[in-house]
């Protein structure tokens, strides 16, 4: 199972790779200039990047933020409560002692 998925993984980063060199080199035909073809096409991906990420990812980036700030929260109570509790039977312990 686990090496159909990184099979696939490779064949689908293989094909992503040739999609940007068959890109670059049909724009080079145009341009006429490699450099600057995969100046462009770099642009591109840039910008789809920076689309990707204020559309779908900046939200899911703000939730997971937002739960590890609760989770903070809620582990910063917990030490708090259990230090109360240590004191109070640390307290009691002591009277119970004397």
């Amino acid at each position: 199972m686990l090496v159909s998925i990184i099979l696939y993984i490779a064949a689908i980063i293989t094909s992503i790779v040739l999609f940007v060199a068959a890109l670059v080199a049909w724009l080079s035909e145009y341009v006429e200039s490699r450099a600057l073809a995969a100046f462009i096409v770099g642009l591109l991906f840039l910008l789809l990047s920076r689309l990707i990420y204020f559309l779908s990812a900046r939200k899911a980036i703000e939730d997971i933020n937002e739960r590890l700030t609760t989770i903070s929260d809620v582990a910063y109570a917990a030490r708090k409560g259990y230090g109360v509790i240590m004191r109070f039977v640390e307290s009691i312990l002591d009277q119970w002692l004397k």
